[in-house]
């Protein structure tokens, strides 16, 4: 895909859909806007919750749903999803594995600032701030419930010389969860590191142009590891430019 073929087509409206199914699990491609489950204030965005109990009535019996994991509203990608109580609580244990058994393998997508080391890892404490606040305190030091790590590669550096809102103006990053995944630990460890993600504005991001990601920060759920089974979900059109 290249600039000159890329028709902007932002749509909200899009549905989650099914990546890999299983007997006792499957993956859905969650899209951008659309919350996990239902948030706190309410904002008129549809839930994949929600989506489905319609859906699937069966898993109306199943925590959330069955939902294993979280993504937020801006992010858009891999979404597990449980099809029995036995398994919800397995794949949720393993979610969170780092050491010992098995644990699911967790990578992203994100664009960040320009000059982002061609590989490199952090291992950082996230915690929340006062009640209301939608961000999190990063911090080298803290309780290790609130230890999260991440390890990543540059796949494509950002140019220079071109329009500071062009996904090409930031560095397209391969990034990987280890072991158990905190609130915005992508999106705020890479802003502790000075390279927020690009349209982030939580967290001092450059804006995106709308066009490319509807002014949310550029983060995609991209592959899912579980037991050996590797699922993937398409990559964002801001991901498949090349310089």
């Amino acid at each position: 895909m290249n600039e000159s073929t890329f028709q902007p087509e932002p749509d909200r409206q899009s549905l989650p859909t099914i990546v890999h199914d299983e007997p006792e699990w499957f993956v859905l491609n969650k899209p951008i806007g659309w919350h996990s489950v239902a948030a706190r204030v309410t904002d008129g965005a549809q839930t994949v919750e929600q989506w489905l109990a319609e859906s699937f009535p069966a898993l109306q019996a199943l925590p959330e749903c069955g939902l294993v994991h979280r993504l937020d509203l801006s992010t858009s990608g891999c979404l597990l999803v449980a099809r029995t109580a036995q398994m919800h609580q397995t794949l949720r244990d393993n979610f969170s594995a780092g050491f010992g058994g098995w644990s699911i393998e967790k990578k992203y997508l994100a664009l960040a600032t320009r000059g982002v080391e061609s590989r490199g890892e952090f291992s950082l404490c996230f915690a929340g701030r006062h009640k209301g606040s939608a961000k999190v305190t990063v911090s080298e030091v803290g309780h290790r419930n609130e230890r999260g790590t991440c390890r990543w590669c540059v796949v494509r550096a950002g140019a220079a010389n071109i329009d500071a809102t062009d996904p090409r103006a930031f560095d397209l990053v391969e990034v990987e969860v280890v072991g158990p995944g905190r609130r915005h630990q992508i999106r705020a460890g890479f802003g502790s590191l000075g390279h927020p993600l690009a349209g982030d504005s939580l967290y001092r991001g450059t804006e995106l142009a709308k066009e490319w990601n509807e002014n949310f920060a550029a983060l995609h759920s991209w592959k899912l590891t579980i037991t050996g089974i590797q699922v993937e979900s398409p990559r964002p059109r801001w991901a498949e430019l090349t310089r």
